[in-house]
């Protein structure tokens, strides 16, 4: 593809990323042919080799895209141990790579990829993988070869032996309306024998692991964008769907590198569908754009599963979403298999003859709406009714279903698959000569990393296949050696104090792996049932408690559940998730039982152990190099002023310099170091700046699913999403705005025939706003709804006990309006499960007062609202206002200060029991600072007082002070540690001056609400 139909910013970054991967994989590859047992090396430069792939697949970039393709096979292929690692298949690995780089080179100096002979290598890399083959090399499966119109090798993933098609093909509908199905709400009841036991994930070096969930989250956010952008355009074409492929695509990719086994085979399974979407098989109604955003709210979660302190998943069944995607892509249309209807359409839980549509008919109902969208099996979800869940099915059905459940970490009944035990032992025993190799060099070096390393990665991979083939016993021990090392490697020990500890236990381990090659090649049961008996720790598979048990259902085999392991996308596509149908013993098709969830102690216990831990923010932030090479400057800089200050103090130590020559070098020097500081903060200022796009971009569906709810019809307008702020103020607003957000579309937009008889446009509008106002950001969530009434604001209030109806009388139409950020306040008739429970909007106000700023609101009745945040661009350095009332000095911070003047005290009038001034023609009130601290007052008779004028928002105020000082930059520090218990009120932070003392900064919109409540008390006390 020419160079010039291509975004250019797009092609720049790809430059960038696609010489930095070819510059990593080149010295691995020297490495790993003096290192052929580094299995860490292997995954090093797997890694840049897939993302090459993967970019230039997105930009239509075929010969880069092919040949990437080729060696990512090969070195797939050298990762799972099918083929060994010699010097002839570096030299093909090598020859692609310099190809790569010269088609890239060619891509960015003339726009072609250019007449580079890549047909050659690709010759080369097939001759090599079909001479394993035909050896001692297990065929790869990955993907089909060659590659689609769009540019993304065209996957066929293998169809399973077990579908769901004959258990959920689309009926018609129903005569009484469309079926509802839920994907919010329902009750997450883990299949028999989930094992909940986090697991740790494989990853390679630092930062991988943080890598991996900045990248998913970026992919989600644009999967919940594109499926939106889809649902509105269903005729968008092509491209549209092929980057929701890509997107689920390249999740599915990078979860398989680091073993994530849930979160590997549910985006396979969402890819699969989009598949049959790409090659217009199947359409996207809007039961699949449901069904798809589902899946990814599903995968939130599962990103959110991820602890990464310890970098262990906590596993999540996801076999009920796999098996709609799997009958869905069966049927052309969303279908949902019979044992799943009394879950996702509890309605039809009578019996099969109501069975409802499973395609056109079928109407989504609108997901929940809390501040973080959950998933469609949400863990923490109960049933409406606060039942448990349980639902009728035919026992020979929900045998199928069980024996075609996608389960990755799953077992088997029987026997096994013979391209699996070949798999199966190719893997083991490669690992185990790793094993003894490494071991062997680690006695004449314990010290070396590199080996420790890959000591780790081949006991995990032995544990990752044992759990594949249902061999809990060996693959229990294989994990237990796996953390004994890694224990070691992350500590300071001497690693050569455990090597005889660990060859023992690593002796141990290889003769249970070939006990149970044996066992497997033999064709009998796993290794770890078999030995059941004389193992009494080994834990069996929880039943289920049939009531009552019918006596011609047969016993499946006793066998413990095996751990669920990750899989990667190679052998998930090597191996059908489901297994195959003889293996799965059928009870007798006249046994009607009933399918229940686990008892509720055993339910419970699973719930609690599968907890994920708290999904913290991200941790990263794109800085572009100019930044950080300007950055690099000030250093030098600084450096130079930093060594003259040196050379001063020495030139007054020896007094050979004149004092006044030497003290106007150091004046030179102190302005220049001023500078350098300026110019240093203004810059990491700028570094930790984020566009509000990744706050914003969370919205469009939060609307969408609110819409949906609500049944109005809402469109969402955002403007300014390029406006920048400090990444930590970004990282706070996001709940607020999810409050304003679910009451613009709960309280503010009418239903559609209110609006209609209003004269409004039936569709509802809200606009999300962000633009630079001085030294501060302001954000808006406004609405054409039926905005905020006053008098019914009074009403509540005193309704509510927030005011008497005396005080509500006095309160003026925007002290009533902000009654609403009131604890407890509601003026919801109704409560509905997307708000009216009278929180939220206290804790908004609260959340940004924590941020240093303030909510505004502008209402008008039949015209709709506007709620207008004011932020701070950085919670760490802000301009102030230096003062002084009586010794103490206080700090208010200048984008709150209008102006500041002087005026005579007998211009001083009383105006509504409050002092006040006139100036150019504004009525002013006035009040001294030391009244609000509660400090004593200036003895002196003044004829002159100093004030400050600040604003709230449009309100203003003066303060009179003691001395008006000088304007300096201060750095915040909270007090929230040292007052711990102690309110005081109107300070909201302090900072430390340059002789150490502590100076206390002024809340500018605490202090006009004092200065309200002041006057209020002191105009009571006089009536």
């Amino acid at each position: 593809m020419s160079q010039e139909y291509l975004d250019p910013e797009i092609l720049a970054d790809f430059f960038v990323e696609a010489k930095e991967h070819l510059e990593t994989i080149e010295p691995n590859l020297l490495q790993l042919e003096k290192s052929p047992e580094n299995l860490g090396l292997l995954n090093e430069i797997f890694r840049p080799m897939h993302s090459l792939k993967g970019a230039s697949g997105f930009l239509g970039l075929h010969k880069i895209n092919g040949l990437a393709h080729k060696a990512e096979n090969i070195l797939d292929e050298l990762r799972q141990g099918a083929m060994a690692v010699n010097s002839g298949i570096m030299d093909i690995i090598l020859a692609a790579t310099d190809a790569l780089r010269t088609m890239v080179d060619n891509l960015e100096t003339t726009g072609q990829e250019g007449d580079v002979d890549t047909t050659s290598i690709i010759a080369r890399i097939e001759s090599a993988l079909a001479g394993e083959e035909s050896g001692s090399s297990v065929p790869v499966s990955d993907a089909t070869e060659g590659m689609d119109d769009t540019g993304v090798e065209a996957e066929e993933p293998m169809a399973p032996e077990v579908t769901y098609a004959d258990l959920a093909e689309p009926l018609p509908q129903e005569a009484d309306g469309p079926v509802t199905i839920r994907w919010q709400n329902v009750p997450y009841v883990p299949a028999p024998g989930f094992d909940p036991t986090p697991y740790t994930l494989t990853t390679v070096g630092d930062g991988h692991l943080n890598d991996f969930l900045e990248e998913a989250r970026d992919l989600v956010a644009s999967l919940n964008q594109g499926l939106l952008d889809l649902e509105k355009n269903p005729d968008a074409g092509g491209d549209l769907v092929n980057d929701i492929f890509r997107y689920f695509h390249n999740i599915k990719g990078n979860s398989g590198i680091i073993g994530y086994r849930e979160l590997n085979a549910l985006t396979h399974e969402a890819e699969t569908l989009l598949n049959r979407v790409r090659k217009g098989e199947m359409g996207t109604s809007r039961g699949i754009i449901d069904l798809l955003l589902a899946v990814v709210d599903l995968i939130e979660e599962l990103l959110g599963r991820i602890d990464m302190e310890s970098g262990k998943a906590t596993p999540r069944d996801i076999s009920m979403m796999a098996a709609v995607l799997q009958a869905s892509t069966e049927a052309g249309d969303l279908s949902v298999p019979e044992q799943y209807l009394a879950v996702l359409a509890p309605e039809f839980e009578g019996g099969a003859q109501t069975r409802p549509s499973a395609g056109k008919g079928v109407q989504q109902e609108p997901e929940s709406t809390d501040a973080v969208v959950d998933s469609g099996e949400t863990g923490s979800s109960l049933p409406s009714d606060g039942t448990s869940a349980s639902w009728e099915a035919d026992p020979e059905l929900a045998a199928k279903a069980d024996a075609s459940s996608v389960d990755p970490g799953g077992s088997q009944s029987g026997g096994y698959d013979p391209e699996d035990v070949a798999i199966f032992e190719q893997a083991v025993l490669h690992q185990h000569k790793s094993l003894d190799l490494s071991l062997e060099m680690l006695r004449k070096d314990p010290a070396q990393r590199e080996l420790i390393d890959g000591v780790y990665r081949s006991l995990t991979t032995i544990q990752n296949s044992c759990g594949y083939m249902g061999l809990a016993d060996v693959r229990n021990y294989a994990e237990r050696t796996a953390n004994l090392v890694d224990q070691a490697r992350k500590s300071d020990m001497d690693f050569d104090l455990m090597l005889d500890i660990l060859s023992q236990e690593i002796a141990i381990l290889k003769d249970m792996v070939l006990g149970a090659l044996a066992s497997v090649k033999g064709g009998g049961a796993p290794a770890s049932a078999a030995s059941s008996a004389q193992q009494p720790e080994a834990k069996p598979e929880p039943k289920p408690e049939p009531e009552p048990k019918p006596k011609s259902e047969p016993k499946p085999e006793a066998r413990p559940a095996p751990k669920p392991e990750p899989v990667s996308a190679l052998k998930q596509e090597q191996k059908p998730m489901a297994p195959p149908a003889a293996a799965a013993p059928k009870p007798a098709p006249a046994a009607a039982g009933r399918i229940s969830t686990p008892p509720p102690t055993a339910a419970q216990q699973a719930f609690e152990a599968g907890q994920a831990p708290q999904q913290k923010g991200a941790t990263t932030i794109r800085v572009d190099h100019q930044k950080l090479d300007h950055l690099m400057n000030l250093i030098g800089e600084l450096i130079i002023n930093r060594n003259r200050y040196s050379m001063l103090a020495r030139a007054l130590e020896d007094g050979h310099e004149d004092v006044s020559t030497v003290a106007q070098q150091l004046t030179e020097t102190t302005y220049a170091m001023a500078r350098i500081s300026d110019d240093l903060q203004d810059t990491i200022m700028k570094v930790r700046m984020v566009p509000v796009h990744t706050v914003f971009s969370r919205f469009p569906r939060l609307v969408r699913d609110l819409s949906r709810k609500s049944g109005k019809q809402v469109e969402l307008i955002t403007e300014g999403e390029e406006t920048e702020l400090d990444k930590s103020v970004g990282e706070e607003i996001g709940d607020p705005l999810v409050h304003l957000i679910r009451n613009s579309l709960d309280h503010g937009i009418e239903p559609e025939e209110e609006r209609i008889a209003a004269g409004k446009n039936p569709k509802g509008h809200v606009w999300l706003r962000a633009y630079h106002k001085g030294n501060s950001v302001a954000i808006e969530v406004e609405d054409d709804g039926r905005g905020i009434d006053p008098e019914k604001m009074r009403q509540v209030g005193v309704k509510k006990g927030l005011v008497t109806p005396e005080e509500a009388k006095l309160l003026d139409d925007r002290q009533a309006v902000d009654l609403i950020f009131a604890p407890g306040f509601s003026s919801a008739e109704k409560i509905t499960d997307i708000s009216g429970r009278g929180v939220g909007m206290d804790v908004v106000k609260t959340n940004i007062k924590n941020l240093k700023g303030n909510i505004q609101i502008n209402s008008e009745v039949g015209r709709g609202s506007r709620f207008t945040l004011t932020l701070p661009l950085t919670l760490a350095i802000i301009d102030a206002l230096m003062v002084q009332v009586g010794k103490d000095m206080y700090a208010i911070p200048l984008d709150a200060v209008s102006e500041t003047t002087k005026i005579e005290v007998e211009r001083l009038s009383e105006v509504n029991h409050r002092k006040a001034i006139t100036l150019r023609g504004e009525v002013l009130g006035i009040i001294e600072l030391s009244d609000l601290l509660g400090l004593p007052p200036n003895p002196e008779d003044r004829d002159i007082l100093p004030v400050v004028i600040i604003h709230d928002n449009d309100r203003r105020l003066g303060i009179v002070v003691d001395r008006l000082l000088e304007r300096q930059e201060i750095v915040i520090k909270p007090l929230g540690q040292y007052l711990n218990g102690f309110e005081i009120r109107g300070i909201s932070g302090a900072t430390i001056m340059g002789d150490g003392s502590v100076v206390l900064i002024l809340d500018p919109h605490e202090v006009y609400s004092l200065a309200t409540a002041t006057t209020k008390q002191g105009g009571h006390g006089g009536d």
